[in-house]
Parts: structure tokens; sequence; C-alpha cells
């Protein structure tokens, strides 16, 4: 009986390179290999181990790779995966390292009122509009105080006819003539009527409202005709040359802020300005529902830029440091063996990338500061560093820079 014979082709002889053959094989099954359960049964721990291998494994095979397409090169052959990937890098040096913690803050004018009156009435006059600027004492409204100027009137005659008759009682006691009780009587009723028409006179100044300091009427919330009482907002005006931001901070930090101290002022409405200020007041009472303390800030505003209740946020210095590493936040990362970045380095005469695991210290305004791990000098990938793994071939576009903060 004839045995079969598996068909050949004369000029194959095999993969030419056979461990390169199987290590794509190898390779393609690391990569298509499917879960022996349901990924939905795992935690999310267990889905980053498995992640984990995988990528050992990748970093392995790169590794391989590379080290056959140096033998590749020395046969005179041309490699295909001896790619370079562009990436730049910043030198790490020593410098100075602040760790901030950050607050959101508000605005708040320095001077502003509301103003209404003093006693009750129809309005009769408002004699400014929504964003005049007026002076402190100017009057801003009045309200109708017909009543009143009668009474006023009427007061005035009683005294004029009250004087009258105290002058011609006067001199008719001093002259020894008539008793001492209408002297005194006379005298009572001048000095009565005297008393009220002072009384209307304020009340007739109290009708009339002033602005209490020199600012800008920013609303107007009641019109002619309307009645006005003490309590009830006719206008407001506010001066804006001099705010507060105002800040509700942890009690956690109560111990490392003074008054005095600088703090970063940010305005998300102006997010390419940032203003160093001194702490102006620290509040001396917690607050037991949310357990925090005030903490105010006083700025000035040349040309009124910033406006009351505007969102700010402030950075507050907790922890400095002389002569530390520290790094962009962004290019640590973390696996299961704990936290690395890429550093460029010379590897048997190539320029690769280099998984290296470094100790976090304190974050600090994105950046991050390197306990152990790196050394002055060292070149962290920065562009590029979510392409690259360990051994990959990189090619260095920018000159290694200092890292500045």
């Amino acid at each position: 009986m004839n045995s079969l014979k598996t068909y050949q082709h004369p000029a194959y002889r095999g993969p030419r390179y056979p461990l390169v053959h199987s290590l794509v094989l190898l390779f393609g099954l690391a990569i298509g290999l499917p879960s022996c359960s349901s990924q939905a049964e795992e935690g999310p721990d267990a889905i980053r181990t498995q992640i984990s291998q995988y990528q050992a494994q990748i970093n392995e095979l790169t590794m391989k790779i590379n080290e056959l397409d140096r033998q590749l090169e020395n046969m005179g052959e041309q490699p295909r995966s001896r790619a370079r990937l562009p990436v730049t890098v910043i030198e790490v040096a020593p410098s100075d390292f602040e760790q901030y913690f950050k607050a959101s803050a508000s605005v708040e004018a320095v001077q502003t009122a509301l103003i209404s009156p003093e006693t009750n009435g129809q309005i009769k006059e408002i004699l400014v509009s929504k964003g005049q600027r007026v002076r402190s004492g100017q009057v801003v409204a009045r309200l109708n105080t017909q009543v009143m100027q009668n009474s006023m009137e009427e007061v005035k005659t009683s005294l004029s006819l009250a004087n009258t008759v105290y002058q011609r009682q006067k001199g008719l006691w001093e002259q020894q003539i008539g008793s001492e009780i209408q002297y005194l009587e006379a005298r009572n009723a001048v000095e009565s009527l005297e008393t009220r028409l002072k009384t209307l006179e304020s009340q007739m100044d109290m009708a009339v409202m002033r602005a209490p300091f020199s600012g800008i009427v920013d609303e107007i919330f009641l019109k002619e005709g309307e009645l006005a009482m003490p309590g009830s907002r006719v206008m407001h005006i506010l001066n804006l040359e001099n705010l507060y931001i105002n800040a509700d901070v942890s009690e956690s930090h109560l111990g490392s802020i003074r008054p005095g101290d600088k703090v970063i002022l940010r305005f998300p409405a102006f997010p390419d300005e940032d203003l160093l200020v001194p702490v102006h007041r620290v509040g001396q009472v917690i607050n037991p529902e949310n357990r925090t303390f005030r903490l105010q800030l006083l700025i000035g505003n040349p040309g009124e830029r910033y406006k009351p209740n505007m969102m700010a946020s402030l950075g507050i210095v907790t922890f400095t440091s002389a002569d530390v590493l520290a790094v962009p936040s962004i290019l640590i990362k973390q696996d299961v063996q704990g936290h690395y970045l890429y550093t460029a380095d010379t590897r048997n005469g190539d320029l690769v990338a280099r998984k290296v695991y470094v100790e976090r210290g304190p974050d600090g305004e994105g950046q991050t500061m390197i306990a152990s791990g790196l050394n002055p000098g060292d070149q962290v990938i920065q562009r590029g560093h979510n392409l690259v793994a360990d051994g990959s071939l990189v090619q260095i576009e920018n000159d290694a820079s200092p890292l500045a903060r």
C-alpha cells in the first residue's frame, strides 16, 4: 500500500528565521487568547493583573524582536521592525517644590448696600438710573412728604404765635405784672413747638435716600409711585474698587494658615492670570455643619474687572522643599508593582525607552515630587510616554532641557 505524502513545493524550506516565526505566533496567541471566565465575573484587581501580565509578555517579546532585528542588521538585512518612535524628553534637575491644596472661593464687594427708607411712604422721585455712578451723600430717591410738609407749616405758624405770646408774657413778668405760671406756660409752649418742628424736620430727612458711599447703582427694585417702608429694598449700590475673596477651608488646615501667608488666586473667567495674594483674615469660628473656617483675602480691583459672586479658586501651600526632583504628574503610571515612568536610555548602542519604578512624594500644581527611582540628569519621556514600552526604540526630537516647574 502506498503511503500518503504531503505535497511540499521544492522551493519551500521552512521559515527562514524560525525564532521570529515562533515569536509572532506566540504574540498572536497571547493577544487572541480568550478568557476562561466571563470578564463580567472578574473584579477590577483581577483584570488589572491580567493586563499587567499581557503587558509584561508584550515587553518581553518586544525585547526579543529587537535583538533579532539587530542580528538581521549584522547579516546585512534590512529589518522591518526597527522603526524608532519619535519622543520628547525633559531632563530631571533639582528644584524647589511646593505642595498646594485647592479651595473654592467667591468674590464679595467690600462696600455694598441695599438702600431703603427710614420711614414709610410712597416713592415720589428716583433720581438715578441703573449703572449710574453716584457720590457719597448724593440724593438717589425721595418719598412723598406732603403730609409732613403741611404739618411743618402748621407747627411753624403755631410757633410764631407762641413766640409772640412768650415775649409779651416775659416783658410783663419782668415788670412784675401777671403770674409766674402764665410766663412758664408761654415759654413751655414755645419749647414744645420747637421740639415738634425738629422732629418733623428729622422725619423729612428720613424720607430722603442718599448714597452711603461712592459707587455704582447696580439695581433698582421699586418704581416711582410704589410704597416703600423700612427694610424694603429700593436699590443696590456697590463699590468695586476693593473686593473680598471668601473661601471655606477644612479645619484640618487651620494650623497651617496664618494672616499674611501668600496664596495663589485664580479666576476661571481669566484662566491665564495667577495672582499671589496675602491672607487678609482667618476666621475664628468653625462651622459645625461642614467643619470649615472662613479664609478671606482682600484685593484691589483696577479697571473693575472682577465682579461680586464670581467663582475663584485658591491654591494654598501646605508643604515646601528645596532641591528635590519633580516631574509632571501626568507622566507617572501605575501597575501591580507600583508607580513607574519611562526614561530614554542607551542600551546595547540603541536609544530605548526604559521603564523605571519610582516612589511618589507629595503632589502639587501638576507636579509630583519623586522620593526615589530617578537621578539628576535622567531624561524622562514626555511626548510619546503613552506609546512606548520597556525596550522600545525611540528617537529624541528635542534637546533635553532641565525640568522647570
